[in-house]
């Protein structure tokens, strides 16, 4: 089970990556909106419309209220919920892998937009410009890089 709870930094790459895994529950933390926009992105890069449907988004049971830790409760519930009716099973906790590993080691950038670091792969929102390659966090700040040059 996978829960993406970046707070809107990178949740393109690792929500990908989640999805390739093919979780018994894949669940992203944020608003409608925010999923839309992710799962959009995801769908123009080619990731398959049936795989992107399996995305819960919000993740959790809708209780109203949105502290942190409502939230969590409220993914809890979603699972046990699940659970119960049969729609999902447990299953032994993975290893980490030495992918795991060499991604946590990974060289990091600043995104030119809003600042924060970001971890360079092969997977990582980018692009070049003028001879240079900027990483960024989200979808949304790389479409703000492109606007901004386009109009220089």
């Amino acid at each position: 089970m996978v829960v993406v709870a970046t707070q809107g930094h990178n949740d393109e790459a690792v929500l990908e990556r989640a999805v390739a895994a093919r979780p018994a529950y894949l669940g992203l933390v944020g608003s409608r909106k925010r999923g839309t926009a992710v799962l959009g992105y995801l769908a123009d890069r080619g990731v398959p419309a049936g795989q992107l449907d399996r995305v819960r988004v919000p993740a959790g049971l809708d209780l109203g209220s949105t502290t942190h830790a409502e939230i969590a409760v409220a993914i809890l519930a979603e699972l046990v919920q699940l659970r119960a009716s049969g729609a999902i099973t447990t299953s032994p906790a993975a290893t980490p892998t030495a992918q795991a590993a060499q991604a946590a080691q990974a060289a990091q950038a600043i995104d030119p937009i809003c600042g924060m670091t970001v971890l360079i792969s092969h997977d990582a929102l980018s692009i070049e410009h003028d001879g240079t390659t900027y990483y960024f966090c989200c979808a949304g700040c790389r479409q703000a890089f492109v606007k901004r040059e386009t109009r220089c």
